[in-house]
């Protein structure tokens, strides 16, 4: 079996981070275009002749914010339907005081696919390796999201708190085991 890169494990993995990002330029950049619509309407009325100017940005901001909105639409309507799976633990990697988790998910038709998922703080690296030691497992509950599409992606559903793992998350993994 051929060796997985750091590449393999990301362009797989679902950031579900990114649409929160989205909506914050979505709404910006509507404010931006709110703003131009008013300078174009002043302009106008002062001086007579056609804003092209301001209504260039408004266009242009205009489509970014239906942009960032589309992500963020696209990016929740893919975590609402995704399916809850089982990926296997590769490694567990504490760095940069993030913790990066690699693994394969299991998908419904039981081929594989590497995903990678991040957390805030290097702790939730030695909590996550010991809960897995403890329970003798290499597993760990996933998100599969746009599995009838050409590009299937996912995340492991890990809960943490301010950079540590959930103790009613990982409570309520040992008792549905």
């Amino acid at each position: 079996m051929a060796q997985l890169t750091n590449a393999d494990y990301r362009k797989n993995s679902f950031e579900p981070r990114i649409a929160v990002v989205q909506l914050i330029f979505g709404i910006i950049y509507g404010f931006v275009t709110g703003i131009g619509i008013i300078l174009a309407f002043r302009v106008l009325e002062a001086t007579g002749q056609q804003p092209w100017l301001q209504y260039f940005f408004v266009v242009l901001f205009g489509i970014l914010a239906g942009k960032s909105f589309y992500i963020y639409a696209k990016t929740r309507i893919a975590q609402n339907t995704g399916i809850q799976v089982v990926a296997k633990v590769d490694n567990i990697v504490p760095t940069h005081g993030i913790t990066i988790v690699e693994g394969m998910l299991i998908m419904p038709d039981e081929t594989t696919l590497p995903i990678e998922s991040r957390f805030a703080g290097e702790t939730v690296a030695h909590e996550l390796k010991r809960f897995l030691d403890e329970n003798k497992t290499k597993k760990l509950p996933a998100l599969l999201v746009n599995k009838d599409t050409k590009h299937p992606r996912g995340q492991f559903l890990v809960k943490t708190r301010a950079g540590h793992l959930d103790p009613e998350y990982m409570n309520s993994l040992k008792t549905s085991k």
